[in-house]
């Protein structure tokens, strides 16, 4: 077998080293183009000789990758097929053609010709093209017939601030607060989703997930938590533009008792700048009701803009960007407790970097700054006069490994450090964790 394969992908290495004798084309000329990536040069030099040459295998190859590769799809398919029926092992050939009806947006011809290429077990790099590419039409089919994606999730981690509490245990009146200061314990959770998306007219789709997650302490079992978010959305895509609306709702369970409930509005506008460069901004509304403590509940509304920019040098790194500008409003503005730690104006900002290591292997780093300036003074009697003014900044690094298709490693360090004018929202925070994660 390993014979058979070796064979069919050295086809194409017979055929760039056979030669063809027509008496007005040059073939070491177009060749020598073809391989110093002139491909545009190449495409117009066998353009000129299509009519004596076409059906010769050698030039119907290089006439059609560099058709593909300069914008002339359909010519490049019907070049690159003529060379399968000549030779139809040729698997190399048939990644080209496959690559072709790709870029041509016929997805269903695409995957054929990329699971054959896969059933003839390549080498690990086109396996490796080959994957790739089929993940991109599972995601681009989205637009065209109706699909479903998921994840599940696992992880354990250690986290040195469990309740989010101060550095050290806060002193009011004389007398120490019980479980004012961070808590360490180590943790697992679990989290799973579930997408389906419809198209039902040319770029426009709907489609609706489930999100769900559960956090359990080993030790601090009062902050376990369970959340749920049900999301449903309308999107549009025309041109370079993406435009989605969304409406969500969620459940956030704090030791098995209903703590929160989020219900909002999304408003999304995603623009191609270039191939390696996006912006994107979104209107966020939503609507945060507590139960238990009606203080807090309130009406967020934030603007977020951001942008993105790979680059095509060593590690390939990948730029990410982000401003936020948001405002919180106490549902009862005449309550003091409400205005001294619910309703304020929020301010962040988000910087990182993703460096590939390999195809498999990716360093993400991001750096966060956020600023909350609150509205009313402190209703304690020791914070008297202070009306609370904070900065959280944050770090996050993960190493993510694609060890195999489908699963990916996550080793992840966060770190928080909240700086307040007000000592009971002074606090740091490590949390490190290992999560292993399976897509469909």
């Amino acid at each position: 077998m390993t014979k058979k394969i070796t064979l069919s992908f050295a086809i194409s290495t017979i055929l760039f080293t056979t030669a063809s004798y027509a008496e007005n084309i040059n073939m070491q000329q177009l060749k020598q183009l073809f391989n110093t990536n002139q491909k545009q040069a190449a495409y117009d030099y066998s353009t000129k000789h299509l009519e004596e040459m076409e059906g010769d295998p050698y030039f119907d190859y290089l006439y059609g990758v560099a058709a593909i590769d300069t914008g002339n799809a359909s010519q490049g398919v019907f070049a690159l097929e003529r060379v399968l029926l000549a030779f139809p092992e040729d698997h190399v050939a048939r990644l080209e053609l496959a690559r072709g009806y790709f870029v041509l947006e016929e997805y269903a011809r695409a995957r054929e010709e990329f699971e054959t290429v896969l059933e003839a077990k390549p080498p690990e790099g086109v396996v490796e093209i080959t994957n790739n590419f089929l993940d991109q039409i599972r995601l681009k089919e989205a637009r065209y017939r109706t699909t479903s994606n998921g994840y599940v999730e696992i992880a354990f981690g250690s986290d040195s601030n469990v309740n989010t509490g101060a550095d050290e245990t806060v002193v009011l009146f004389g007398f120490p607060i019980t479980n004012s200061a961070g808590q360490d314990d180590t943790f697992s959770s679990f989290a799973a989703s579930w997408q389906i998306t419809h198209p039902f007219a040319p770029g426009w789709m709907v489609d609706a997930a489930i999100t769900g997650s559960a956090k359990s302490h080993q030790d601090l079992t009062t902050y376990d938590t369970q959340i749920i978010t049900l999301q449903t959305g309308i999107t549009h895509i025309a041109n370079k533009s993406k435009y989605k609306a969304s409406i969500l709702s969620q459940q956030y369970t704090l030791d098995s008792d209903k703590y929160r409930t989020l219900n909002g509005l999304n408003l999304d506008w995603n623009y191609a700048i270039s191939q390696k460069s996006k912006f994107n901004t979104s209107l966020q509304y939503a609507q945060l009701d507590y139960p238990v403590y009606t203080d807090n509940n309130s009406d967020m509304l934030t603007l977020t803009a951001g942008y993105t920019r790979s680059f095509s040098i060593a590690l390939a790194p990948l730029f990410i960007s982000s401003l936020s500008f948001g405002s919180e409003s106490a549902e009862d503005a005449t309550n003091a407790s409400s205005l001294a730690d619910t309703e304020r104006d929020i301010l962040s900002a988000r910087l990182g970097v993703v460096l590939n290591f390999s195809s498999k292997l990716a360093l993400q780093t991001i750096f966060g700054y956020q600023s909350s300036e609150y509205a009313g003074e402190q209703t304690l009697a020791q914070f008297s006069g202070k009306i609370r003014d904070e900065t959280l900044t944050s770090a996050d690094v993960n190493l993510l490994w694609l060890f195999a298709k489908n699963w990916r490693l996550d080793t992840k360090f966060s770190y928080f450090d909240n700086v307040s004018n007000v000592d009971l929202y002074d606090y740091s925070r490590n949390v490190v964790s290992l999560n292993v994660n399976y897509a469909f």
